[in-house]
């Protein structure tokens, strides 16, 4: 209580109004908790779903499986390198021994195989399998703990480069403006998709970096534009004549200055970038030109169920669900931040 008192007192008056308008929206609310549904489910998702216990106790000890990386050898198995959890406990109790593991409440792991090939939902699968036998529970979770963490860190790239560039365009202005200028029109007529495909054949890798980098190296534009926008009407103020006068720098100018009073604006796209790189990195998945596999995806998930739509419309409708869910709570957020801190109120 007493950091978030720290916190609101160094808000200015106008930025505590606009926070208490967003909390008082809804719409706020019911994007927050699909959002953090989402979040607390996928973030942890070794908790939820793992062929590994979340604990082992076993000849005296205590082991934490589903955390920490366990050899066979400290097992005393020797004729593998892989540890089969569930049948080690099942002999060990059979056997008679104090074995005794808590596994998570969905005993299957996104990569494991089984012979159950598009088997529908049942006790054993709760959405059913793929056509690969894998538990199609664990690879939404996991696939969504992939989506998430991929749009929060196009989120982030993308805002570092946009930022920084929009910041360094809006101020210098002259030919600095004007060149950046041009390479933007590039990269907006550049076929992304193309480009994407080429990149992942040059470099024989589609892994989630090279993919993430292509994407973003296509998605800062958009942020490098409205701040430019912002610096160009806030440079030429009389508190930046001022700081001028008074012999500051001009990366004092920018940082101290021009950036806090312009960066709001550029705050409230944030939701809608997020959103903005999920879609994208779905999209790629289903066509084929994303993450590799067997990375769990949402859009490779949506792809096997447009293929056995017939036969397995388990794998269609459930990551159509969650995708949706997760957007629409995003997007809900960014509205209500639009909405919060739109100068205009």
């Amino acid at each position: 209580m007493g950091i978030m008192n720290s916190i609101t007192s160094k808000l200015s008056p106008l930025t505590k109004r606009r926070w208490n308008g967003f909390f008082r929206q809804k719409r706020a609310w019911i994007g927050l908790i699909g959002f953090m549904t989402v979040f607390f489910f996928s973030m942890f998702a070794e908790i939820w779903s793992n062929s590994k216990p979340l604990i082992l106790k076993r000849d005296g000890h205590t082991y934490f499986p589903a955390l920490i990386s366990y050899t066979a050898a400290e097992f005393g198995i020797t004729d593998t390198f892989v540890i089969d959890y569930r049948e080690m406990v099942k002999k060990e109790q059979e056997e008679g021994k104090s074995t005794w593991a808590l596994f998570p409440v969905n005993q299957w792991d996104p990569l494991e195989q089984t012979s159950d090939v598009m088997a529908p939902p049942s006790k054993s699968h709760w959405i059913g399998t793929d056509s690969l036998g894998r538990d199609v529970t664990a690879r939404l979770l996991y696939g969504l703990r992939v989506s998430l963490a991929y749009g929060l860190i196009f989120w982030a790239m993308c805002f570092l480069i946009g930022v920084t560039i929009g910041s360094i365009q809006g101020y210098f202005a002259g030919n600095t403006d004007f060149y950046i200028e041009r390479l933007k029109e590039l990269i907006e007529i550049l076929p992304f998709l193309s480009v994407v495909i080429l990149v992942n054949g040059l470099m024989k890798s589609d892994s989630f970096w090279v993919t993430l980098a292509v994407v973003v190296g296509f998605s800062w534009s958009g942020v490098a534009s409205q701040l430019r926008a912002q610096f160009l009407s806030l440079r030429k103020l009389e508190f930046c004549d001022a700081a001028r006068a008074a012999g500051a720098s001009h990366a004092r100018i920018i940082f101290k200055h021009i950036l806090p009073n312009g960066i709001t604006p550029i705050l409230t796209l944030t939701p809608f970038t997020v959103s903005g790189g999920i879609a994208t990195l779905a999209v790629l998945d289903y066509l084929g030109f994303g993450l590799s596999p067997p990375t769990p995806s949402l859009g490779e998930l949506l792809q096997q169920g447009r293929t056995y739509i017939q036969n397995a419309v388990w794998l269609l409708i459930t990551p159509t669900i969650a995708l949706s869910w997760m957007l629409i709570s995003i997007n809900l957020i960014g509205e209500s931040l639009r909405e919060a801190f739109d100068p205009r109120k």
